[in-house]
């Protein structure tokens, strides 16, 4: 039942008017015209939401709080990337905006960086040897970015920096010994813990709280609330398998770490999924999404959608929740139609299968203000 929201004084002088008809009927007809009028009173006071469980005054108290979950926000991949002079595959030809100005002019709020081992210039940011063009050719570059714009724009909703080490055996055998030799895993960690600010930073020991689990915490206590999670980052390593393992080994149960993992279902570090095709994986991405798991999908890939200006994919990902929805065409390009933004997302919007109700786009960002 809708509350009609009536202003106090019209009700007040509403009660006078009853109550002087009560005396007047008390005079007249003694004690049966008072129960008459109370039985009045009692009604048209639930009737404008004054002493009633659906009141004006208790409306706000009845809302469900929002929590980092209940958004659906704009991502790219390989957020960094730069095209190369002489392309050898469509898939490189594209050009990222530097990650502030992805933040700041195409609302962007999830980010993927590839990270390499580099013996003489440490962690280096790029996609491969043949695609190699980067607006911030570091790790450290890369989280100083978007670390600065973070500090000058406080009031955000969480970002998404997912990082995805690159090592060529692990690439392309699954082989994590170099990984181990490197310490690339260890070197992310640190720089993470070096460049970007514990308490700007969401942990799975923050989620986790008193629960055995990630996975239990979620089911228990949900995701932290987005209020107190403004003005900060959630990593996520974009790793499975061997290298994903070799991470959870210098860090069981995650307990300590600053990067949450893509885990299998029903595992205890279960907490976030990537799932790239919203299309013909879309019951599942709603599925986890209702039952409060965090899921990244993509609306494009190696430019075909976009040449062919191909929406089924962007779509499917916005419809079924997916929470980020990660594409290399944030913003419109000269000589393509299709670009993708959130539908009435300020810059991002309320998630349509986990937000409440009550949600807007404005309650989950609004940098205007």
């Amino acid at each position: 039942m809708v509350t009609s929201m009536v202003p106090v004084a019209p009700i007040t002088e509403l009660f006078r008017r009853v109550i002087s008809l009560s005396n007047n009927s008390i005079r007249m007809r003694g004690q049966a015209a008072l129960t008459v009028t109370l039985l009045v009173v009692s009604s048209l006071t639930g009737c404008f939401g004054v002493g009633s469980s659906n009141s004006i005054f208790d409306e706000e108290a009845e809302k469900e709080p929002l929590r980092i979950n209940h958004i659906q926000m704009k991502g790219t991949h390989n957020s960094y990337h730069v095209e190369p002079l002489f392309s050898p595959t469509r898939e490189y030809m594209y050009t990222h905006q530097p990650l502030d100005l992805q933040a700041s002019q195409q609302g962007v709020r999830q980010f993927e960086l590839d990270v390499w081992w580099d013996l003489r210039e440490g962690l280096r940011v790029y996609h491969n040897q043949y695609d190699s063009g980067t607006t911030c050719p570091t790790f450290e570059d890369c989280l100083g970015t978007l670390l600065a714009w973070s500090n000058e724009n406080p009031m955000h909703h969480p970002l998404f920096i997912w990082v995805e080490p690159k090592d060529w055996p692990e690439q392309a055998a699954d082989v994590t010994t170099t990984l181990e030799i490197s310490g690339l895993l260890d070197d992310i960690e640190g720089e993470i813990s070096d460049f970007w600010p514990l308490n700007k930073t969401i942990t799975p020991d923050d989620v986790r709280g008193d629960s055995d689990n990630l996975r239990d915490a979620i089911g228990e206590n949900g995701w932290p609330l987005l209020e107190e999670s403004r003005g900060k980052a959630v990593f996520v390593l974009l790793a499975r398998g061997e290298a994903r393992d070799l991470y959870i080994q210098g860090f069981p149960g995650l307990i300590g770490a600053r990067m949450f993992t893509l885990s299998d279902e029903g595992s205890t570090e279960a907490a976030i999924f990537s799932i790239t095709d919203p299309v013909g994986s879309g019951e599942e991405i709603s599925r986890l999404v209702s039952e409060g798991y965090i899921v990244r999908s993509r609306a494009d890939s190696g430019g075909e959608e976009a040449d062919n200006n191909d929406t089924a994919r962007r779509d499917a990902a916005l419809a079924v929740g997916a929470h980020s929805i990660s594409t290399d065409y944030p913003a419109e390009v000269d000589g393509l139609d299709y670009w993708v933004s959130i539908p009435e997302g300020n810059p991002s919007r309320c998630n349509p299968i986990s937000s409440p109700s009550w949600c807007t786009s404005d309650s989950i960002e609004d940098l205007a203000q």
